[in-house]
């Protein structure tokens, strides 16, 4: 889940919504239904094409022995339910957090967002196109979030 949130920048409703079949191993990218019921296709990243086939593979396993997760379309399942919910999603991530910071599904998100950001040289379209904002000054926060990061490098600057 948590390499879909960051490597693919879904929303914590598409990731809990994403079915067997929005994945395309073969074409390696996704189909996410967004927002306002808006379908994009995300590239999927190696590494996450990794990540994706072992899930399938330990998925195709469970459903052997669990009709439930057999007969589900999702991706994700939880121990009771044939989808992942929205809230156990955002619960099973608080869980990783520590005392000094708290964990959510849109953290990730935010990194892939500022990870596209910086890999297409600042190119707001493309990076709109992937997250699925409808408006492009959506996407443009994410670049004054990049200038603090900056200002941050010309602190760290040493003494003459």
């Amino acid at each position: 889940m948590i390499y879909l949130l960051t490597y693919a920048g879904l929303r914590v409703q598409e990731l809990s919504q994403l079915t067997l079949r929005d994945i395309d191993s073969d074409l390696h990218r996704l189909r996410v239904v967004g927002k306002g019921q808006k379908v994009r296709t995300i590239p999927i990243a190696r590494l996450l094409g990794y990540e994706i086939d072992d899930w399938l593979t330990f998925r195709t396993l469970q459903a052997q022995t669990h009709r439930m997760i057999a007969e589900s379309p999702y991706v994700f399942y939880s121990q009771r339910s044939p989808q992942f919910s929205v809230r156990g999603i955002q619960a099973m991530i608080a869980g990783y957090s520590t005392a000094t910071k708290t964990l959510t599904p849109h953290m990730f998100r935010h990194t892939f967002c500022k990870w596209m950001l910086k890999a297409t040289h600042n190119d707001l379209e493309k990076v709109r196109r992937l997250a699925g904002h409808r408006h492009i000054e959506t996407t443009a926060r994410y670049l004054r979030d990049a200038f603090s990061d900056l200002a941050d490098a010309v602190d760290a600057l040493p003494p003459l």
